[in-house]
């Protein structure tokens, strides 16, 4: 099956918009546009080794002797993963404007492939994505217990939760 004319087009027009992102989101037009691509297993969902690191082991306290240690590995974790519910903000909220136009821009693309979901299941897209999100929740659950492991040693932020 071949990308329609109107596919390739809104992905062409979506180019010069590419780097713009949501504040707070991890979606940009960028993803949004290419979501096809993923769809038609052109393109492979990449998966950051600390997160896969992470999720092999969530549990394991090998290497953590210090609260130095500790820290480095929730904040190396703080970057694949992004920010953590502890962490300090800007303040910034993405308008409800942003958030309605990028979840519009996300139904659009979706629905310019008939049979997406057949699709996704064939291509192998479907897949990949339930183990990319498989290894995001174990990092994330990693971190939580990093974090609480940290508080049991007396460590502070990040190697522990922060209190306000």
């Amino acid at each position: 099956m071949r990308p329609s004319r109107l596919t390739i087009a809104v992905l062409l027009a979506a180019t010069p918009l590419a780097a713009q992102t949501t504040p707070g989101d991890d979606r940009s037009v960028a993803t949004i546009a290419g979501s096809p691509l993923h769809d038609f297993g052109i393109k492979k969902t990449k998966v950051s080794p600390v997160l896969v690191r992470a999720a092999a082991h969530p549990y394991t306290t090998d290497g953590l002797r210090t609260c130095k240690d500790i820290g480095a590995a929730v904040l190396e974790l703080n970057t694949a993963l992004g920010r953590d519910v502890d962490a300090p903000t800007d303040g910034k909220k993405p308008s409800e404007a942003t958030e309605l136009s990028m979840d519009a821009g996300q139904d659009t693309i979706n629905s310019l492939i008939p049979g997406r979901f057949i699709i996704r299941r064939l291509s192998g897209a479907a897949n990949a994505q339930r183990k990319a999100r498989a290894v995001v929740y174990a990092a994330s659950v990693r971190r939580g217990f990093l974090k609480g492991y940290g508080d049991a040693k007396g460590c502070k932020w990040p190697a522990a939760p922060r209190v306000k």
